[in-house]
């Protein structure tokens, strides 16, 4: 037989000294700032800055890009240059986090969160790669990375909701990338003091930050849903006197607060609105019912009359708390009230036929489409509530998504008339623009009843109607 060739000595049966524990610590935080940093930044441009759909793609690219070149591209992560942007970028995010910053357009706005995002995810997982072990110790080193990384998801994604009124989170990463800067820097630096002030800096002014988003506010609370504000513009018993309800960057409704203009529908719901027309022109049809899917501040439920019953789907328990303690619709309507939580359409699946009037939904105006509420499905079992001679009416505005054709496309596809309702802003700033869609069983229904500025839907080549199978939100991005 052939000779048996002898192994080499490998490296692996080297001594190896087991890395220190301040190293082993690093493996862990490391990972779990670039994790929170990545959540609190998706929440931030996706909520706050912006509510354009599939912006989150953009930072999770990022910071895949960032392990990629930190693990897989040697050369790549140049320490010095990414050490010396580190500060800069951290700050400069935290400035653009304080309310009274002065905001640039929300295109550089996006590009400067984004490339501060890079570069601390960079540093992160950078450092992560200087710090690889020995090959002995390899398994606890790609154990503490994930466990890092997990450790930093459930903070911002679990933790963070439940401890905190605001996306506090943020301005955390933000504190502890720099303190992780510091303490890498630190080991054999001469200047090691003077950084560490210049990171004591930092953080006080990032607790301002923290301090000053949730001021101003005469309410802010947050739970899985997301965040929502109550600012109040103007003190009782000024005339012009209103407080507004805020998702995000998202206005969900205001009221004024003097107590002779409290009644009075403002916002996507004015009286020239889809809805608000609706409303109005089947006031002479006796006592009505009413059903509303997405509360808000309740101002739909201005519309009701003694007899009337308004009834509203919401999801959000924390919206119902809102809206019943700073606002005043649903204790001041005439109507009888019914506000049932849950998912609409799941609940009502399991209810019988409502004999609606109007049935009104109220829950696309941000970047988070319920696309269950939007299929020909969901459609087909409104009117399985309304009354047959019932006018469903959708509020379709949004920024950055055409819905218009998606719902004509089943309003059409279930023989359905549909009309589409735009208005424009009003001079004195109390109606907003908004696109209404009504929806009835006849085109004898939308006729009969004489909306201001209807118009025949559009429609938008290439689009299938969407069901409860199929979706694409890429197909309606304006």
């Amino acid at each position: 037989g052939g000779a048996r060739r002898e192994r080499p000595a490998a490296a692996e049966d080297e001594p190896a000294a087991r890395p220190p524990f301040g190293t082993r610590i690093l493996w862990l935080l490391l990972p779990a700032c670039a994790s929170t940093l990545l959540l609190a930044v998706t929440n931030h441009l996706s909520q706050d800055v912006a509510s354009i759909p599939f912006l989150w793609i953009l930072p999770l690219s990022l910071y895949l890009l960032t392990f990629i070149l930190a693990f897989d591209a040697e050369g790549w992560y140049r320490r010095n240059a990414i050490l010396a942007l580190l500060l800069p970028a951290l700050a400069g995010m935290a400035y653009l986090l304080w309310p009274s910053a002065r905001e640039p357009e929300m295109k550089w706005l996006v590009a400067l969160f984004s490339a501060a995002f890079f570069v601390a995810c960079l540093f992160c997982h950078g450092e992560l790669a200087r710090l690889k072990p020995h090959p002995r110790f390899l398994t606890g080193y790609y154990l503490m990375i994930s466990s890092g990384g997990a450790l930093g998801g459930l903070f911002a994604g679990l933790a963070a909701p439940l401890l905190f009124p605001s996306y506090f989170e943020f301005p955390i990463g933000i504190a502890l990338c720099a303190v992780l800067g510091a303490w890498v820097l630190q080991r054999g630096r001469p200047y090691w003091m003077e950084m560490w002030s210049v990171v004591a800096v930092l953080l006080v002014f990032t607790g301002l930050v923290m301090r000053d988003s949730v001021s101003g506010f005469v309410f802010a609370g947050r739970n899985f849903y997301g965040a929502l504000r109550v600012r109040q513009t103007g003190e009782p018993p000024a005339e012009d006197a209103y407080r507004t309800l805020l998702h995000g960057a998202i206005n969900h409704g205001e009221q004024w607060l003097d107590p002779h203009k409290r009644l009075e529908a403002q916002t996507y719901y004015c009286k020239d609105s889809g809805a608000g027309q609706a409303l109005t022109l089947r006031s002479g049809l006796g006592p009505r019912r009413i059903g509303v899917v997405g509360l808000g501040t309740g101002t739909l439920a201005a519309y009701g009359r003694p007899g009337d019953t308004v009834r509203y789907y919401e999801i959000n328990p924390l919206v119902v708390d809102v809206a019943r303690r700073w606002f005043t619709y649903l204790s001041d309507t005439k109507a009888k009230l019914e506000i049932l939580l849950g998912d609409a359409r799941q609940t009502m699946e399991r209810e019988s036929p409502q004999n609606y009037d109007v049935l009104a939904v109220d829950a696309f105006s941000g970047d988070s489409i319920p696309v269950h509420l939007l299929t020909k499905e969901a459609i087909q079992l409104y009117f399985r509530h309304l009354k047959p001679d019932g006018i469903l009416a959708v509020h379709v505005s949004n920024k950055f998504l055409d819905l218009v054709p998606v719902v004509g496309l089943s309003a059409g596809e279930l023989k359905k008339a549909a009309t589409a309702v735009d208005t424009e802003d009003s001079g004195d700033g109390n109606c907003f623009g908004a696109t209404w869609i009504l929806v009835a069983n006849d085109a004898a229904h939308i006729a009969q009843l004489p909306f201001h500025n209807g118009a025949p839907l559009a429609s938008r080549a290439g689009l299938r109607t969407w069901t409860d199978d199929y979706s694409n939100l890429f197909r309606i991005l304006k």
